[in-house]
């Protein structure tokens, strides 16, 4: 049992509290330590995510008037990493926290393959220190320095710095923030003071994230929020198709460059993996809480608003889309030059045909296919007139000449062979590199199905993972 409980201090660490119970009992072992905690040889495998909490309370003194709700909500990142992830998910985390779950935690919550990486140190801001130092007469680690992505402390709006103490060091020796871990020289951090501006308020909004636990919504319901809000600034349209260049663009003309390099978000228009777009699709992947706050700042969205709302439109026009393509098919002739064997009602729909309408609609429907054949989760499909086709699921009638806007959508979103095997390629690294540490050439071209012996294929696979 522990011999007290040191004091837990406004938006501490439960890591901070562990190592100043450590210096203050003068414990050098890390072995003596956990049978202080836990009574037995049980150790913290997370600063964000520590564990086995309910073995911990049990070994606080009677004293302590702290329970588990308190400790991981108040003193942990569990709200801020599960804000976004669903009611299932978030109860899970926080079992796995409070009865041990090994490494798990970290791949339920989606940061084990994220792109967005945790800090590599833990972080201060020298002026909390000098008021911690006189105000307590110890310094201490805030949770609000340790959020991804930020890079100020909101409370004095200065820099952050960063530490010799490893924030994903698992063996975790517990180093309270005095001299010891300071860099020895602290490089001078600049900003500009728009990202400056940028920056406190995407704090601002990840602070109100860490200190409420905001009721969770599934994915499906946050992806339709973005979707109502995308349609009201004009970047999607009613059916919520996605208006994926203007949305791009309008982006990262938002945002400085660098601060979105800052942020490990930058986007490049030529690639058509960027995150943005693969952002706003619905799928299964948790995301990173820092993208979910940089594209509601975007928006002019406040964190708590998903949260507030009850409804969502989302995709559920799609039903009518789905409705006006059996028009669209039941109001063509077939593909043998005969008329359609329909009912009165539907020749009768046949007599005259608005084209204009029918372009538009047809665009619309053909700019779906293409966001179902980039989103597919399995092997990447050529985007040609046919695949579009299949993908709506109608005939020829699709390439009338009169359907003006669409024939040119379809011709102008076309991919050549060579640009199909770059992104089938860029595909097989990536689902590599997901289920394993690396990938080699061959493997790549074995995975993405060229065979290992086309030497034209091993030599663009090299390329492309030179380049990336």
């Amino acid at each position: 049992m522990m011999n007290f409980l040191p004091t837990l201090y406004e938006d501490e660490l439960l890591y901070s509290v562990i190592s100043r119970y450590k210096q203050m009992c003068g414990i050098v072992s890390k072995i003596a330590l956990a049978k202080d905690l836990f009574s037995e040889k049980t150790f913290f495998t997370s600063i964000l995510f520590p564990q086995h909490l309910n073995k911990l309370i049990k070994n606080f003194p009677p004293n302590a008037d702290i329970g588990l709700e308190e400790l991981i909500q108040k003193h942990t990142m569990f709200n801020f990493y599960t804000a976004y992830l669903s009611k299932e998910l978030t109860r899970k985390i926080f079992d796995g926290m409070a009865n041990g779950r090994g490494s798990g935690i970290e791949n339920l919550a989606g940061l084990a393959g994220s792109r967005v990486k945790l800090n590599e140190y833990l972080k201060y801001c020298p002026e909390c220190v000098k008021e911690q130092l006189e105000t307590f007469g110890q310094p201490y680690w805030k949770r609000s320095h340790q959020i991804v992505g930020a890079l100020y402390c909101l409370k004095h709006e200065i820099p952050l710095q960063d530490t010799i103490v490893l924030s994903s060091d698992h063996s975790l020796g517990y180093f309270c923030l005095d001299e010891d871990v300071l860099s020895p020289v602290a490089p001078e951090i600049k900003f500009s003071d728009e990202i400056k501006k940028f920056n406190l308020q995407y704090i601002r909004e990840s602070s109100y994230l860490l200190e409420t636990r905001v009721s969770r919504k599934d994915q499906s319901f946050i992806m339709d929020f973005y979707i109502d809000r995308l349609r009201e600034k004009g970047f999607a349209s009613k059916s919520g198709s996605i208006y994926r260049v203007e949305l791009l663009k309008e982006f990262i003309g938002f945002f400085p460059k660098h601060y979105l390099e800052q942020m490990q978000s930058s986007i490049d228009l030529s690639n058509e993996t960027n995150w943005l777009y693969h952002f706003v699709r619905k799928n299964s992947k948790n995301k990173s809480p820092l993208r979910h706050l940089l594209l509601m700042q975007f928006l002019g969205i406040k964190a708590g608003d998903v949260f507030k709302r009850r409804k969502a439109k989302g995709k559920l026009i799609n039903q009518n889309s789905c409705t006006r393509m059996e028009d669209l098919r039941n109001s063509q002739p077939d593909d043998r030059g005969g008329e359609s064997k329909k009912t009165n009602s539907r020749r009768a729909r046949n007599d005259f045909i608005d084209w204009s309408q029918r372009d538009e609609d047809c665009l619309q429907l053909a700019r779906q296919a293409v966001v179902i054949l980039l989103s597919a989760e399995d092997k990447p499909k050529r985007i040609t007139p046919s695949s579009i086709r299949r993908a709506v699921g109608v005939r020829r009638w699709f390439s009338h000449k009169n359907l003006i806007k669409t024939c040119r959508f379809i011709e102008e979103n076309t991919e050549d062979i060579y640009s199909f095997r770059i992104r089938k390629i860029k595909w097989a690294v990536k689902e590599l590199l997901n289920k394993q540490c690396g990938a080699t050439i061959y493997q790549v071209q074995l995975y993405a199905g060229f065979g290992g012996s086309n030497k034209e294929i091993k030599s663009l696979i090299e390329k492309v993972m030179q380049r990336d």
